[in-house]
């Protein structure tokens, strides 16, 4: 049996928070945001180059837990190449899934378009790592609030 420590951090989780691939700095980034935690110290920092409505690239620059870290980078990684207004679905469906109890959570509508970030549903059983999850999603909200329509 796997405890909910273990299940917590899965490989994927400690893997992308040791050795992640989207944490490069973006030269001259269109519009940039950041999450801080002041509780815990965990901080995010995002860049974005945009195609238009598009994300073209995403960039991350974590400072925090592994949970926080892993989730940034997978975030930057499932977010390339989507529309904003799919980035913005995306985000619901995340905070759903961290939010919504474990016995609904893999019957939420459009679960498979998370792709690899659903290695962090462990993360709803531990309410107190919830809000490290979702800081890179805050500061996403951030930096597409900056985007002019």
């Amino acid at each position: 049996m796997i405890d909910s420590d273990e299940a917590l951090y899965d490989r994927l989780i400690v893997t992308r928070a040791k050795k992640p691939l989207h944490a490069n700095p973006l030269s001259a980034p269109d519009v940039s945001g950041e999450g801080k935690n002041p509780l815990c110290g965990d901080r995010t920092r995002l860049d974005i180059r945009l195609e238009g409505h598009h994300i073209a690239q995403i960039s991350h620059h974590t400072r925090g837990c592994a949970i926080c870290a892993a989730t940034a980078d997978l975030m930057a990684e499932r977010l390339a190449g989507c529309s904003i207004e799919q980035a913005h679905a995306l985000s619901g469906r995340f905070s759903a899934l961290l939010r919504d109890g474990a016995a609904s959570a893999d019957s939420l509508p459009g679960l498979a378009e998370l792709g690899a970030l659903q290695a962090l549903a462990p993360v709803r059983a531990h309410k107190a790592r919830i809000r490290c999850a979702e800081l890179p999603w805050i500061a996403l909200k951030e930096a597409l609030s900056h985007v002019r329509n």
